[in-house]
C-alpha cells in the first residue's frame, strides 16, 4: 500500500561519554517542557476564574474565548521586538516554545549552544500540545502534568528540505550524527552513534529503508530503562510502502466481543474465547508483592508523615508546611525492581496482543467489534449498594483488569493490521445490544453483569460472550437503523455455531487450568 507512514526502531551503540551528552539533552528539554507547562497552567487557572470562560460550554465557544483573550509573557517577543500574543492552539504554543532556545543555561551559554535548535523544541511542543488538546477540547484528560526527572526520554528531529537540521543520517554506514553545539560549518561538533544491526539487516529492515534518507520524515532518539540499564534507540518515521510479513486476510465476517480481560470470537471457521494477555497475571502478582515491600519501607523510613492509624498526615501549605520523604537504598532498589516489572509486563502484554491479532487475521476480511466505552469500565460506581448481609458493597469495577489486560490496545492493534491489509474494520454502536439479542424470537432481553450464560427462547443455553460475538458477526452495520441483524443468515449458521461453541467449551474444561478464573467457569456443567 502506497504512502503509508510507519515506524522502524533500531538499537544504537552508545558509549558512556555519549550517553552523558544525550542524558543532559533529555534533562534540558524537560526543563523547557516544564517551563512552558507552568506558564500555560498559570494562565488557564486565571481564565477559569473569569465569568466569560465559565459560560463556555462548547469547543467552539472555548476557541473563540482564547482567540479573544491572548496573553503575554515577559521576554517573549515577535520578530519586530513587540510582545508576542499567545493563545491556546498548536501553532501559537510551538512558536512560544521556539523562543526559549535563547534562555540562559548557567552564566555563559544558552540552549542553542548545547545543540538544541528550534526544530527540536517545535517537535517537543507538538507533543506537549497533545495533552492540552485532550484537556481543553477532547475532554479525555482530567489534567496536564509536569515531567519528573528521568521521565523525559525522547527528542525528535523533523525534516527540512533535503535533510535534518542538527543531525545527519548515513544509511550506507548505518549511523547517525547528533550536533552538540550551536555552531555551523567546520566549527560544528557531532557525536556519531552507530546503529546496532546485529548480524546484519533483516529483510524487513532492508525493505523499510529501501527509499533511503529521502523517505524518512522524522528521526527520534529514544531512551529506555531495561533491566536497570539505559539503552538508546533510533526511531525512523518512514513514508512509503509498508513492508509486509506474508500475512493475508481470510474471507468472511468475524464478530468480536471484547471484555475487560477476555476476547470472544465468532467466524465461519471457528468460535473461541480466550483471556487477553494471560501471561501478565503472574507478573501482576510479583508487582503486588514489590508494592507491598515498598509501602513497608516507606512507612519505616518516614514515621513522621503518618498518623497512628496508618493514614498520611495532612499538612497546611498556607503555613509553609512541606512533606519530606526519605528514601533508603533498599527503597530505591525496590523502585527499580518495580519499574522493571512494569516494563516487562507492558512488553509481554503488547507481544501477546500482536500474536492474538495475527491469529485472527486469517479468519476473515470484515471484523465487527462493539465500540464499548472501555475507559468507562475503570470508573468507580457512583451508586452505593448493600449486600444481603447489609454491608456496603465495594464501588470498584474493572480498573485493575483493564489496566492489566489492556483490551483497548488489542482493538487498536487489530484495527491497524486489518486496515493495512485492505480489510474492513467496523466499530459497531453499543445501541445494537449484541449481548441482549435473541435471534430465535427477535427480541432483546437484559442480563445482569454476573450472568455468564444466556438461555434463548428455544431453550438452548449459550456462553454470553460467544453469543454476543455470533450476533455481531451477523450485524447489518451498513443499515441506517440500529439493532438490524441478518436473522435468516443467523438461522442458517446457528447449527455450526452450536457445534463450534461446544467444542470450545470442552477445550476449556479438558485443559484444567488451576487457580485461574475465566468467564467460562459459570457455564461448566
Amino acid at each position: 500500500m502506497e504512502n503509508e507512514i510507519f515506524v522502524l526502531e533500531m538499537p544504537l551503540k552508545v558509549e558512556k561519554w555519549q550517553a552523558d551528552i544525550l542524558d543532559k539533552r533529555y534533562e534540558y528539554l524537560r526543563h523547557i517542557y516544564n517551563y512552558v507547562q507552568g506558564k500555560l497552567l498559570r494562565q488557564i487557572r486565571y481564565f477559569e476564574q473569569m465569568e466569560e470562560y465559565k459560560v463556555c460550554k462548547t469547543i467552539k465557544d472555548k476557541r473563540a474565548f482564547f482567540n479573544g483573550h491572548p496573553f503575554y509573557i515577559k521576554g517573549i517577543n515577535d520578530r519586530n521586538g513587540e510582545p508576542q500574543p499567545i493563545t491556546y492552539n498548536k501553532l501559537s504554543i510551538s512558536s512560544f516554545a521556539e523562543k526559549l532556545v535563547k534562555l540562559q543555561i548557567g552564566k555563559d551559554k544558552t540552549y542553542v549552544d548545547v545543540g538544541i535548535n528550534t526544530k527540536v523544541i517545535k517537535e517537543m511542543a507538538f507533543n506537549l500540545w497533545n495533552s492540552w488538546d485532550k484537556y481543553l477540547y477532547n475532554y479525555s484528560a482530567k489534567r496536564v502534568a509536569f515531567k519528573k526527572k528521568g521521565d523525559f526520554n525522547t527528542f525528535r528531529y523533523g525534516k527540512m528540505g533535503d535533510g535534518f537540521i542538527g543531525m545527519t543520517v548515513n544509511l550506507q554506514k548505518m549511523e547517525i550524527s547528533v550536533k552538540t553545539n550551536g555552531k555551523v560549518g567546520k566549527n560544528a561538533t557531532f557525536i556519531t552513534l552507530p546503529i546496532d544491526c546485529g548480524k546484519g539487516l533483516t529483510e524487513y529492515e532492508i525493505f523499510a529503508l529501501k527509499g533511503g534518507v529521502e523517505s524518512i520524515n522524522t528521526v527520534t532518539i529514544a531512551r529506555k530503562l531495561i533491566r536497570g540499564r539505559k539503552k538508546y534507540y533510533v526511531q525512523f518515521n518512514i513514508e512509503g510502502e509498508k513492508p509486509q510479513k506474508g500475512r493475508q486476510l481470510g474471507v468472511g465476517r468475524v464478530g468480536i466481543d471484547i471484555g475487560p480481560s477476555t476476547v470472544a470470537v465468532s467466524s465461519p471457521q471457528t468460535v473461541s474465547i480466550d483471556k487477553l494477555a494471560d501471561r501478565c497475571d503472574n507478573i501482576q502478582h510479583d508487582l503486588w508483592i514489590v508494592n507491598r515491600k515498598i509501602d513497608r519501607s516507606r512507612r519505616t523510613n518516614n514515621p513522621q508523615n503518618f498518623n497512628e492509624d496508618g493514614t498520611v498526615k495532612r499538612l497546611s501549605h498556607k503555613n509553609g508546611e512541606r512533606r519530606v520523604w526519605y528514601k533508603s537504598e533498599r527503597y530505591k532498589k525496590l523502585q527499580a525492581e518495580r519499574a522493571e516489572l512494569m516494563r516487562k509486563q507492558a512488553a509481554v502484554r503488547k507481544q501477546q496482543h500482536i500474536e492474538k491479532a495475527n491469529e485472527l487475521l486469517a479468519l476473515g476480511d470484515t471484523f465487527i467489534v462493539e465500540n464499548n466505552p472501555i475507559s468507562g469500565w475503570t470508573r468507580r460506581s457512583k451508586e452505593t449498594k448493600q449486600n444481603k448481609a447489609g454491608k456496603i458493597q465495594s464501588k470498584k469495577r474493572y480498573g485493575k483488569s483493564v489496566a492489566n489486560h489492556a483490551p483497548s490496545m488489542f482493538v487498536t492493534i487489530l484495527e491497524n493490521k486489518v486496515n493495512s491489509l485492505g480489510g474492513t474494520f467496523v466499530k459497531a454502536d453499543t445501541k445494537n445490544a449484541a449481548s441482549q439479542f435473541d435471534f430465535t424470537n427477535g427480541e432483546f432481553a437484559k442480563h445482569e453483569v454476573g450472568e455468564r450464560s444466556v438461555t434463548l427462547s428455544n431453550g438452548d443455553k449459550h456462553q454470553r460472550d460467544m453469543l454476543a460475538a455470533f450476533n455481531l458477526q451477523h450485524l447489518n452495520y451498513e443499515s441506517e437503523k440500529t439493532k438490524a441483524y441478518d436473522i435468516e443468515q443467523m438461522k442458517s449458521d446457528y447449527p455450526t455455531f452450536c457445534a463450534q461453541e461446544r467444542e470450545e467449551l470442552n477445550r476449556y474444561v479438558n485443559k484444567e487450568k488451576k487457580n485461574e478464573r475465566t468467564t467460562i467457569g459459570a457455564f461448566r456443567k
